[in-house]
């Protein structure tokens, strides 16, 4: 005898995504960045280089404009208000950051400007070794632009320009302690 199977009727019932599109490409548009170094100063030393926000444009990179509009205590930590400029080629931009300084441990900067990112957070963290006279650096830095122009430019550089941060970082300290 022959059985006959009914017609699966795919337009109701379940539906189940097995992966979703938007957060994949969302993700992916999200960079993140670590890296982590032994230096030859104290963690003093390099908390005063990377807490000197003002500075910044004399020796980062791509930064074009460097200014600290507010700085207030706030219990063990110093909270500054500072605006950054970042160019290269025809790409020249300006954002707000909340930079939170815990001396000589962390130096952590939230940019606050939607516009520009949709996230941009930079850690810095200091951990003293071999008596005080060293510094692990740990560095860490995730973002994402709000411009798919922006967001599609960015995976050509970012990298490359994570890594010269913190060489700039590191020769600045050199600069003013050497």
């Amino acid at each position: 005898m022959l059985h006959l199977r009914r017609p699966v009727n795919h337009t109701s019932g379940q539906t189940r995504c097995f992966f979703s599109l938007g957060n994949a490409l969302r993700n992916a548009s999200i960079k993140k960045y670590n890296e982590q170094k032994v230096l030859n100063f104290t963690p003093q030393q390099v908390y005063n280089v990377v807490a000197n926000v003002d500075e910044y444009h004399r020796f980062l990179p791509f930064c074009t404009h460097s200014k600290v509009y507010s700085s207030k205590p706030m219990n063990q930590y110093k909270v500054m208000q500072a605006e950054l400029g970042i160019g290269f080629n025809l790409f020249k931009e300006k954002y707000i950051s909340t930079v939170t300084c815990q001396p000589t441990e962390m130096v952590k900067a939230v940019s606050m400007d939607a516009t520009l990112f949709k996230e941009l957070v930079t850690i810095w963290r200091f951990k003293p070794k071999a008596q005080g006279q060293q510094c692990e650096v740990d560095f860490h830095i995730s973002f994402e632009f709000a411009s798919p122009l922006h967001a599609q430019a960015s995976n050509v550089f970012f990298d490359q320009v994570s890594k010269m941060m913190m060489k700039a970082f590191i020769d600045q300290c050199h600069h003013v302690y050497h």
